[in-house]
């Protein structure tokens, strides 16, 4: 599921349900979804067919990179992560 499109996301939209099902449909289709500075996902199929997304938290704007990297196999997790570390500022740990 290689990314083709990219969408932003503010800040806030995933903790609503709205957001949360942009989120998933986004994914499913292989696009990448943007919430910069905090997050950057993209997923792609795993071995078993699953899906693996991949997180990307905290755009350090010093050196432009990301500071943490955190895979999560089920979409629910992940939003939850995302709801998460949104609220509290607690980078998730993963799967």
């Amino acid at each position: 599921m290689a990314g083709s499109t990219t969408i932003e996301m503010e800040p806030g939209q995933i903790l609503s349900k709205d957001g949360a099902d942009l989120f998933c449909r986004a994914l499913r289709r292989g696009d990448t979804l943007r919430c910069v500075p905090l997050w950057i996902t993209s997923a792609h199929r795993a071995d078993d067919g699953g899906i693996e997304i991949e997180i990307l938290c905290s755009l350090n704007t010093r050196t432009d990179r990301w500071d943490a990297e955190i895979y999560y196999f089920s979409l629910d997790r992940a939003i939850l992560a995302l709801c998460d570390y949104e609220r509290t500022g607690n980078i998730p740990e993963g799967e």
